[in-house]
């Protein structure tokens, strides 16, 4: 099996390759591939805490600063697209159809352009085209400014960054896994379960209503391998094994 993520054709092919044999009495030593997930667990649990912490203090940010449908109705109700651009709470609600409330910066040039071609027909009209646009874009910067004021206060700013190095502290645990063309049932299940992290959602399962399919093909390859599993890697396959109806995200090997 190939260092790519899980698919159907990878968990088929462990589990005709481990299944079939009987199996193997097989010494347990403290080695690399347990050694290197157990440092990716230890990643995984410092990224859900990380996780944990920056929703707690994302909740905390306003309304306005938070991301939003770009438009309301002539009843102010928000509406189109789900955009990041600060909302500008100054903007009413249109006598008909909808208006733009978190206007980014490349609309207010596309505005100038558009007025400057239709409406501002002399260097004057132009002037004060020009002189909107900029207003607009300031008022834009200012909101921009105070939302990145609140996010540092908040600790957003750092939160961002310790996730982003523990994401690349858990890639750099797994490259091994990925890269080796060892083919050792510690291998292969590694593989497995860092598959599942990576192919399905969060709240999918191995078994009952509404399976997973990717995921029950992992169960269904891991039961085969898991006499021959020792260390961590063992316990995680184990317990995904005895929890088929459990989420993913109840598994102690699934990223947050």
């Amino acid at each position: 099996m190939t260092a790519a993520n899980l698919s159907r054709r990878g968990a088929l092919g462990a589990l005709a390759a481990f299944t079939a044999a009987p199996a193997i009495a097989l010494p347990v030593p403290a080695d690399k591939a347990n050694a290197l997930w157990a440092d990716r667990q230890t990643h995984v649990k410092r990224l859900r805490d990380l996780s944990a912490a920056h929703t707690e203090a994302n909740a905390k940010m306003p309304a306005w600063a938070q991301p939003g449908l770009d438009r309301i109705d002539q009843d102010g109700n928000p509406c189109g697209d789900l955009v990041s651009w600060p909302l500008d709470t100054s903007i009413t609600p249109p006598p008909l159809g909808c208006r733009i409330v978190r206007p980014s910066l490349w609309r207010c040039r596309e505005d100038f352009d558009f007025a400057a071609r239709v409406f501002a027909l002399n260097s004057a009209g132009r002037k004060k085209a020009r002189a909107a646009m900029r207003a607009r874009m300031r008022g834009i910067v200012d909101r921009l400014r105070e939302r990145e004021r609140l996010r540092d206060k908040l600790g957003l700013t750092e939160l961002n960054r310790q996730i982003e190095s523990t994401a690349d502290a858990i890639r750099g645990a797994e490259d091994y896994f990925h890269e080796c063309d060892d083919g050792a049932p510690n291998i292969v299940a590694a593989r497995l379960m860092m598959g599942l992290t990576n192919d399905c959602q969060q709240d999918a399962t191995a078994s009952g209503n509404g399976y997973c399919g990717t995921m029950a093909m992992a169960l269904v390859a891991l039961k085969g391998l898991l006499p021959n599993l020792s260390g961590l890697i063992r316990n995680h396959a184990a317990f995904f094994v005895a929890n088929p109806e459990w989420p993913l995200s109840a598994m102690p090997f699934a990223l947050a």
